[in-house]
């Protein structure tokens, strides 16, 4: 006779985590708990949203609230309260302090003697939340680092490290694998984690090693540490990432993982020698679980989020995303690719690097080294009856003919191209030595984009723009009453007044009309000036619609398109 279910296991089964037919095995593959069936079940699951779903249901289940720490902004007042060394003990992470009353994290939020515990050592009241152990412990690591922190161990270890002509290759490189240069490597990670930044970048100096990060696409220095640091932190990246730790002539490209519990983050090394020794730039590309965002996720209008759609269910051209390195690119290429990911579509990629591997694609990495460039890979891949074909990037005249070529053969092929707007797509093809004949009948349509820092939600107020700023952006402007968003500054942001990034795009959309101005050989502004016509709306109008919606600044739509502004 079976064993009577408990309410918790109901649960999984009617919100489909698991299917009826496996819940007699569920004892035998966690335990009989129905705690160790949630904590054996979120270490199988890999979708977050499925994690986040058990979290709720087994919260539910205790009568406690779940709390997913990845989407938890964690105060510093409430860190403060407890010390690390306490928190990995007690398993525990303090999440805010509302009043006299710290909300914390914990697996075991029933425990009311842990509670008790808890508040003694605070000196207030506390009051826990579920969260998984594998969640807290990441978050424990993660939360608790800071700059000051990574700053003092760079300290220590300067102390410790000895110039290149006073130390052999062979104790360079145990000082390189010694526990404070792997903790202090690490940590940077880390902390390119807890800010969300999108770079770090390593950076000797003719006096120092200068470390600094990107967040929301502004550079920051972090730290600034002795200059006989640079040797040993490159040699620990180029160990993580499986590099050539001899070579310094050439710049090499690696892949760095971090690991945490159940969980993974991916970074793009790229060094490269400098007039002061090697640089290194470290890309975070993302965790083992982050899911491909929805084009319905882009931040892209309604009129553009339309066209966009149209554009991917085109059977056959070319579609171009442009833009400056950072600019979201591979972001919206993904999120078209998965939005077309079917069993019955064949999907295959050739990219330089495999960012994010998706199920059902078939992901070529290009590999130069042994010859396999863009142009090589795409040749390959036509061979293979693909519906749909993603190219990292047209980089010369070769990989661009075979595009077009497929494109005109039956295949949809999507990629990327650096030019400062949509129409100057045109131009550059032109211009890297593709006739025409080719460009006008293969192309399809012209993405272009820039990243701007999105208004802390936190923080956020409203103001009423000057007169003068109405008249710059509005023509024959009336008195009717505008207000325009701005971030006073606040924890959550940094006091930057910005948290985050969203997209402003422009969408050309080639019509047959245009096609015989490109082969006429029609000029940039006389093609604008036709798609303009049809209704093409530029970024820097993306942009102010965001601006008047509250997403972002004048100033920061400013700062990405003044420049392609003054072009026009």
């Amino acid at each position: 006779m079976p064993m009577a279910r408990s309410a918790f296991v109901q649960s999984l089964v009617e919100q489909g985590v698991v299917h009826e037919s496996e819940v007699d095995e569920l004892p035998q593959r966690y335990g009989t708990r129905d705690f160790d069936i949630a904590i054996g079940l979120y270490s199988d699951l890999s979708l977050p949203e499925d994690r986040e779903l058990l979290g709720h249901l087994y919260g539910t289940s205790i009568g406690k609230a779940y709390v997913p720490l990845s989407k938890t902004l964690f105060q510093s007042e409430a860190l403060e309260k407890l010390v690390r060394d306490m928190a990995v003990k007690l398993q525990c992470i303090p999440i805010y302090l509302l009043g006299n009353v710290l909300t914390y994290a914990t697996a075991h939020p029933e425990d009311e003697s842990a509670q008790a515990v808890l508040s003694r050592l605070v000196g207030c009241a506390v009051s826990p939340v579920f969260a998984f152990p594998q969640e807290i412990a990441n978050y424990i690591e993660i939360e608790y680092g800071s700059a000051s922190d990574l700053q003092q161990i760079g300290n220590e270890l300067s102390d410790q490290a000895r110039t290149p002509d006073q130390i052999t290759p062979e104790q360079l490189k145990q000082f390189a694998s010694s526990a404070g240069v792997v903790h202090l490597v690490r940590g940077l990670l880390l902390y390119c984690i807890k800010h969300n930044a999108s770079d770090i970048h390593i950076q000797p100096t003719a006096k120092s090693l200068a470390v600094r990060f990107r967040v929301d696409g502004q550079l920051q220095t972090l730290l600034t540490l002795s200059n006989a640091l640079k040797e040993p932190v490159m040699i620990r990246l180029k160990v993580l990432s499986g590099l050539n730790v001899v070579e310094k002539r050439e710049p090499q490209d690696g892949r760095v993982s971090l690991e945490l519990k159940d969980k993974s983050y991916d970074f793009r090394l790229s060094t490269t020698p400098t007039a002061f020794g090697e640089k290194a730039v470290l890309r975070a590309i993302g965790s083992s679980d982050q899911v491909v965002k929805s084009l319905d996720e882009l931040g892209l209008s309604q009129r553009n989020r339309q066209l966009l759609g149209d554009l991917i269910k085109v059977a056959h051209g070319v579609l171009y995303v442009t833009g400056p390195t950072g600019s979201g690119k591979t972001t919206t290429l993904y999120s078209a690719l998965s939005s077309l990911n079917t069993p019955d579509i064949n999907i295959v990629t050739v990219e330089d690097p495999v960012e994010l591997r998706i199920d059902g694609l078939s992901q070529i990495q290009v590999n130069p080294t042994i010859g396999l460039d863009f142009a090589k890979a795409l040749r390959a891949i036509l061979r293979q009856d693909p519906e749909v074909v993603l190219v990292g990037e047209i980089r010369d005249l070769e990989t661009a003919r075979i595009a077009s070529q497929a494109a005109l053969t039956g295949h949809l092929v999507m990629t990327t191209l650096h030019t400062n707007n949509s129409f100057q797509a045109i131009t550059r093809l032109v211009d890297i030595g593709l006739d025409p004949y080719l460009v006008a009948p293969s192309v399809i349509g012209i993405v272009a984009q820039r990243l701007v820092r999105r208004i802390c939600i936190h923080c956020q107020e409203k103001y009423a723009p000057s007169q003068d700023v109405l008249n710059r952006l509005f023509k024959d402007w009336t008195d009717q009453e505008v207000f325009f968003y701005r971030g006073r500054g606040c924890e959550a942001c940094h006091h930057s007044g910005y948290a985050g990034r969203i997209a402003i795009h422009e969408i050309f959309v080639m019509t047959d009309d245009i096609r015989d101005m490109i082969t006429k050989h029609a000029s940039v502004t006389e093609i604008e000036r036709e798609a303009t016509r049809h209704g093409f709306t530029t970024m820097r109008y993306d942009g102010v619609m965001k601006v008047l919606k509250g997403l972002t600044t004048l100033e920061e739509v400013d700062r990405v398109t003044g420049a392609v502004k003054q072009q026009r």
